[in-house]
């Protein structure tokens, strides 16, 4: 309740109860705002109290008096409340301005006292400027007079001075002490700089390195003070890089380099190092013990607040280019050469533990390269062995010699070969077993099979170069003759690399037979007790250089491995890497299988000699394997360290043959094509004796017939006789096959058309004189031109058709052999198309049917 109410209430209680107590207002504190509506109220309640007396004068007179003498002792404390009220304001206003005056003089306090202190800052400031200044002036005059010592204390005060007055720092005076320090400090790093290198003279074109110890006129300056200088001034590791810069170029690239005719030594004295002209290659352990005594020397006449950094910078392209000009170099192939390379690893080694004798760091590459020594060793030795196999895969191709093959064979008394009663059979079943691949070829008639299979099993036994033995059989070297790949259009590379063999020699086309006669003439007979007897089996043929050279590099491999093996060589530094070794003839046969194509597809008939070399190569590994598992028989090594059982050699020779076959394949299947090109000239022999339709038959034979005595010459002084003879006859066999089928779908052949057709068939024939195979004892020739050329009696026989009667024709089907060349369709479509309708001919086709 406010004061004002609070006398209000008062007023009324007096009244109401008939009471004036002494009310303290003159001790009350009231404000001086609430005087006036305090009076108000106390004369609006005077008024209301004598309003109030009037009204009840007439009920209560006799108490009127009493009532006015309260009312009048009422107004009297009214009026010193009134009093008490205006005493009250009279001293707020006092007051008032009393705080006023008092705030006033407060700041004029404060401001002194800001004055004061910024008088105290300023001539603190001005001071520490003037101290900065006397001291840049006293190091001026230590500069002046060569004390070193003395500039760098005093440039340090100056900083620590400076560095007192950050807090006015942007003013004009500090910002011009700052520049005159900087100025002065730049100077005496230049100074200092070119003190150090005095003392430290590095000479690039000299290649020499001079270390002094005291400066002429300067004795207080050593190299200590000058790299607490640089240090202090920021320049250490400037002059670090740069005296690492000269380092490199003065003494270490000319000491390890490896260019004919700059060889060089290090001479060392008491205070340098000097770069001399050497008249021949120095050691690659006389190279390490001058760089050891090239850093032993930097140790010994540096401060370690040099040779600390220094070496950081240093050691690490030291040993780089260490390693990489000369120890990877010095690295042997040959395994004579290890107690040398011994000695170079444990040179290293010491090398290594003698640098961490100084603290230097950066003696992990030398360490790593110690311990990788047998992973260089075989990089190195594989590099090697892949290298020269690459060099004399294009090397080797210009060096040709002839060689001879020999097969032993046990044939029995009835083979043909051994001259049997049923010499015809025998010629029929080789006949029918040659597989052409060659759609007119699948046609073959049942009996004809069935008679071509007969003895086949001697037949195997007596299969000279071309017929598939037995896998097992590791000491029969053979080489197997392919026929046309099937899938010739798998990625080359991949073949090469012999990638996927194991899953396409299932697919590999029917191996072609070499001819039993052939062999009368190249043989030599031995009679076992069984009545069978041994041939010896012998033909030649044109290789180049690679498969031996080849073979000598793979031996000297597993030479190398077997040595690595033996108990003496357990200590050898290379030991460990004997096992990878043995994978090493497996990337060697991978490169001459990868390259071969490109090498080889340089020269003339170069697939044919891919086929010989690397039949020659994969029977010269078989062989290879078989003698070292008949030597590990008697070794002393446990099984599994001996060389056959490491060795994983039977699918590098198996994709050899494949690569071999694929060479072959390729290559006939090419001649294949270009013959079918030159015969589609003739443009299916229809109206062949109408120009311009015959001069395009016969150019198309002859060209054909040319072009088959050409491959036979190209390939005669390349392959075996038989191998030839029996490409030869695919080629033939290929071109009459031609004909036939073309000659067998004319609708309607006249008789003009059937002796220019016969014309023809004899101008193919004529190349039979390839085939021809003169006996050895002198005796009569014979014409193998039926053994190898598979439809070559079919051939014959449609020329003869073309020219006979339907009696003759009727003859040879009933009594001759004509229905084992022809099935009946094609007997009595070739009468349709030459004879006329009749009842004479229809009655020949039925009789031809029956029978």
């Amino acid at each position: 309740m406010s004061t004002n109410d609070q006398l209000k209430q008062a007023i009324v209680d007096s009244v109401e109860h008939g009471t004036y107590p002494e009310a303290d207002v003159s001790s009350a504190e009231v404000p001086s705002t609430l005087l006036p509506a305090l009076l108000a109220d106390l004369q609006k309640a005077r008024d209301e109290v004598k309003e109030d007396i009037r009204s009840l004068s007439k009920d209560i007179a006799p108490d009127v008096d009493g009532w006015i003498a309260q009312a009048k002792k009422l107004q009297g404390d009214i009026e010193r409340s009134k009093a008490t009220a205006r005493d009250i304001v009279a001293q707020a206003e006092a007051g008032k301005a009393l705080k006023e005056e008092t705030h006033d003089a407060g700041n004029k306090v404060h401001l002194l006292e800001k004055e004061v202190a910024f008088n105290e800052s300023l001539a603190s400031t001005l001071d520490l400027i003037r101290s900065s200044c006397r001291i840049l002036d006293q190091a001026d005059e230590a500069y002046a007079n060569n004390d070193l010592r003395a500039t760098l204390d005093h440039i340090k005060r100056c900083d620590a001075s400076i560095a007192a007055l950050s807090a006015v720092q942007d003013t004009r005076a500090v910002g011009l002490l700052q520049t005159r320090s900087s100025r002065f400090k730049a100077t005496l790093l230049d100074k200092t700089t070119a003190l150090a290198q005095a003392l430290i003279q590095c000479d690039i074109e000299t290649r020499s390195l001079l270390v002094k110890h005291e400066v002429p006129d300067m004795p207080t300056v050593d190299l200590e003070l000058l790299v607490e200088t640089l240090s202090y001034l920021g320049g250490l590791d400037v002059y670090i890089r740069r005296l690492k810069r000269d380092v490199d170029f003065a003494l270490i690239d000319h000491r390890l380099s490896m260019k004919p005719g700059q060889y060089s030594v290090f001479n060392i004295t008491d205070a340098s190092i000097i770069v001399s002209q050497a008249n021949a290659r120095p050691g690659t352990i006389a190279t390490l013990d001058d760089i050891w005594a090239c850093l032993e020397f930097l140790s010994i006449h540096l401060p370690s607040s040099i040779c600390e950094p220094l070496s950081q910078k240093l050691l690490p392209s030291l040993f780089e280019t260490l390693t990489y000009t000369w120890l990877d170099r010095s690295v042997p192939v040959q395994i004579e050469q290890m107690p040398v390379f011994q000695q170079i690893l444990d040179r290293v080694s010491k090398l290594a533990d003698q640098i961490d004798t100084l603290n230097w760091p950066s003696t992990a590459l030398l360490k790593d390269w110690v311990q990788n020594a047998p992973r260089t060793w075989l990089s190195k030795r594989r590099e090697m062995a892949l290298g020269a196999a690459r060099s004399l895969l294009f090397s080797g191709l210009k060096t040709r010699k002839t060689v001879e093959r020999v097969e032993t064979q046990t044939v029995s008394k009835g083979d043909a070969i051994m001259g049997g009663s049923d010499v015809d059979e025998a010629d029929d079943a080789w006949a029918a077993d040659w597989e052409e691949e060659t759609p007119e070829t699948a046609k073959v008639d049942a009996s004809k099979a069935a008679t071509s299979t007969k003895n086949d099993d001697d037949d195997d036994d007596a299969s000279a170069w071309d017929v598939d033995g037995d896998d097992t059989d590791k000491t029969a070297v053979s080489s197997e003759q392919p026929a046309k790949d099937e899938n010739m259009e798998e990625d080359d590379a991949a073949d090469a690399w012999g990638w996927g063999d194991d899953e396409q020699v299932a697919d590999e086309a029917p191996k072609l037979s070499s001819p039993k006669k052939t062999k009368k003439a190249a043989s030599t007979e031995q009679v076992t007790q069984s009545g069978d007897r041994e041939l010896t089996l012998r033909e030649t043929y044109t290789v180049t250089a690679v498969p031996d050279g080849i073979l000598d590099i793979v031996l000297q491999v597993v030479s190398d491995a077997e040595t690595l093996t033996d108990p003496s060589y357990l200590g050898s530094p290379i030991g460990p890497a004997a096992s990878a070794l043995y994978t090493l003839p497996t990337f060697i046969l991978a490169i001459y299988r990868a390259t071969a194509s490109t090498a080889y597809g340089k020269l003339d008939s170069g697939n044919m000699l891919i086929y010989n070399d690397a039949s020659r190569l994969a029977d010269q590994i078989r062989s290879f394997v078989v003698r070292q598992t008949e030597k590990d028989l008697t070794s002393s090594l446990p099984s599994h360290l001996r060389p056959s059982s490491r060795l994983r050699l039977d699918n590098d020779i198996k994709a050899l043959e494949t690569f071999a076959k694929r060479a072959y394949s390729a290559e006939m299947e090419s001649q294949r094509t270009i013959v079918r090109d030159m015969l589609d000239g003739a443009q299916g022999f229809s109206n062949c004796n109408a120009e311009p339709f015959a001069s395009a038959c016969d150019s198309a034979v002859s060209i054909t017939e040319g072009r088959l005595r050409d491959v036979h010459k190209q390939w005669a002084p390349i392959l075996s006789r038989s191998a030839l003879l029996q490409s030869s006859g695919s080629l033939l066999s290929t071109a009459i096959s031609k004909m036939i089928m073309e000659i067998e779908e004319i609708q309607d052949i006249g008789e003009e058309e059937s002796a220019k057709l016969r014309k023809l068939c004899d101008k193919i024939s004529e190349v039979k004189d390839l085939f021809i195979q003169e006996h050895p004892e002198g005796g009569e020739a014979s014409n193998m031109t039926g053994i190898y050329c598979p439809n070559w009696f079919k051939f014959q026989y449609l020329g003869e058709l073309l020219e006979s009667s339907l009696a003759d024709i009727k003859y040879l089907w009933t009594e001759g052999e004509l229905r084992l060349e022809f099935d009946v369709d094609e007997v009595t479509d070739l009468i349709e198309a030459l004879f006329a309708d009749s009842d004479y001919r229809r009655k020949a086709i039925a009789d031809i049917r029956r029978s």
